[in-house]
């Protein structure tokens, strides 16, 4: 294809002043794009019974152990270091009092057994909007939590974010302040996966009179170093990866009409390629709901909202294939595929079905390889509202080394282990 928290008990000095978002849908000007059209494959392979995956561990594929928060509050972000002999985890949940001041804690845990080890910081706000979200680790075990505080301003909502870091996540402590370049009014989004690395990529929406302006900030978390500040003139959106080999920041958005566009940003010189993706469906293809980029190969991975499908994608050239998940059709929108992570490690990409097409009442992950064939189907999960909207969204994080994964659910204050 052609590329055509009065926040308190404890609030840490270490979360420095700054701003988060409203997760509002940012409005995309209209565009004409003619797509060019490829041929592609959908994926024929039939899921495999546990004791013919290759590769799987010693548990095999399943489930493991159910984490809970330990205040029994609704988890907002987790996220596993993925690297090999890493074996901390970290996670924020937010109580509500009667009296609607809530209270939000930083917590560690062991990816391996789920169990909390150490609460890390507490605090409370006397009114329900202000808590701690964790929005990933980076680099060198590096972990970002952003304290949410709102504020009305002249009939104005503002925010007033606090972010600080732990680094790294398993030494159990804030470490220091995260300061966006442009703090005032400023709204974390979401952070490209990516624990390669020093670079991370970082989606900001500044909030404006107008309408949100799209930021990306390339930034070091361990030195709070900012290297750049990219402008999105044709706006943001609610996921972005990081493609280390090519120094780029990957994000999907669609035209007027919906066609998936995938946007190639160079991190240093902020130049924009892009090309078109699949649309397939009486409806189209929709939104893209997730994105992962496996930078050892440059091939991408995307799901879209109407037509329950997961795409591929190598970014070099815009050729991909796709695949339909099963039991589904491409007018199937209630079963569409989510979250998307990828394992480098093994060449594989993790596709979360909130509702799934294959377990009555459930949700499910599905394994594929990265020429779309369909390796594992693991059944018994529930993410827990993850696709609706003002919810945490749901999130797989996985250690590769260790094929062992974390994601939302069964309860909103809970996260499942599971093994491919």
């Amino acid at each position: 294809m052609t590329k055509q928290i009065q926040a308190a008990h404890s609030v840490c000095a270490d979360f420095s002043y700054t701003p988060r978002l409203i997760r509002t849908t940012i409005i995309l000007v209209a565009f004409v794009l003619v797509p060019v059209i490829i041929v592609a494959q959908a994926a024929s392979a039939q899921t495999r019974a546990i004791s013919q995956v290759v590769g799987a561990t010693e548990h095999g594929v399943g489930l493991g152990n159910v984490l809970t928060s330990a205040d029994g509050g609704q988890i907002f972000g987790f996220d596993i270091n993925e690297n090999e002999g890493g074996t901390d985890g970290i996670l924020t949940e937010a109580v509500t009092a009667q009296d609607g001041s809530v209270t939000s804690a930083v917590e560690t845990f062991d990816l391996t057994t789920g169990q909390i080890t150490k609460t890390v910081t507490t605090l409370v706000a006397p009114k329900g909007a202000d808590e701690l979200v964790m929005f990933g680790i980076g680099g060198n075990d590096v972990g970002l939590v952003d304290y949410e505080r709102e504020h009305v301003k002249n009939d104005q909502l503002m925010r007033d974010d606090i972010f600080g870091v732990l680094n790294p996540v398993s030494g159990e402590k804030s470490t220091g302040p995260w300061t966006p370049p442009h703090p005032e009014n400023s709204v974390l989004q979401d952070v490209a996966q990516n624990q390669s690395t020093s670079t991370q990529v970082v989606m900001v929406f500044r909030l404006t009179e107008n309408q949100p302006e799209a930021w990306l900030y390339v930034t070091d978390l361990a030195t709070n170093t900012f290297l750049n500040s990219i402008y999105l003139k044709r706006g943001g959106s609610f996921v972005i990866a990081q493609d280390t080999a090519t120094n780029q920041a990957v994000l999907p958005t669609s035209d007027g009409a919906g066609t998936p566009i995938i946007e190639m940003v160079n991190l240093t010189t902020a130049k924009i390629t892009w090309f078109l993706g699949f649309n397939n469906g009486f409806d189209g293809a929709g939104m893209q709901n997730g994105l992962a980029v496996d930078s050892n190969t440059d091939i991408a991975c995307t799901t879209t909202q109407l037509n329950s499908q997961v795409e591929f994608y190598t970014l070099a050239t815009g050729a991909g294939t796709y695949a339909q998940l099963p039991d589904t059709t491409d007018t199937s929108e209630l079963t569409a595929g989510w979250a998307v992570t990828n394992d480098p490690v093994n060449g594989l990409f993790l596709v979360a079905q909130p509702y799934s097409s294959t377990e009555p009442n459930g949700s499910t992950i599905y394994v594929y390889n990265e020429t779309a064939d369909l390796i594992e189907t693991i059944q018994g999960f529930n993410f827990p509202n993850s696709n609706l909207p003002l919810t945490a969204p749901v999130r797989i994080a996985i250690n590769p080394s260790l094929r062992v994964g974390w994601v939302n659910g069964p309860n909103v204050n809970q996260l499942q282990q599971f093994f491919y």
